[in-house]
């Protein structure tokens, strides 16, 4: 069986705000649902304009995160987190 990230909610899961990348002169909000140490579930209102690439921002976050869309729906993202450390 293929891995995947993350493709559940958890009802008592501890949301933070985030900010997606989507190239150097924009970022889209979205709520950060559930997150891992390999991977993060993000729900926003249109992820039709997020590449398969992309850099998670937020507070809860000790930095930027570089991300790979494995599943994507109208409203949700389920992406690896890049384990490479700088």
């Amino acid at each position: 069986m293929a891995a995947a990230a993350i493709t559940h909610m958890e009802d008592n899961a501890t949301e933070a705000f985030g900010f997606i990348g989507v190239d150097e002169h924009t970022l889209k909000g979205c709520v950060i649902q559930e997150a891992t140490d390999l991977g993060v579930l993000l729900v926003m209102l249109d992820t039709s304009m997020v590449p398969d690439d992309f850099v998670l921002y937020s507070m809860s976050l000790d930095k930027g995160r570089r991300c790979r869309v494995v599943i994507r729906t109208d409203e949700t993202i389920g992406a690896w987190l890049d384990g490479a450390s700088d």
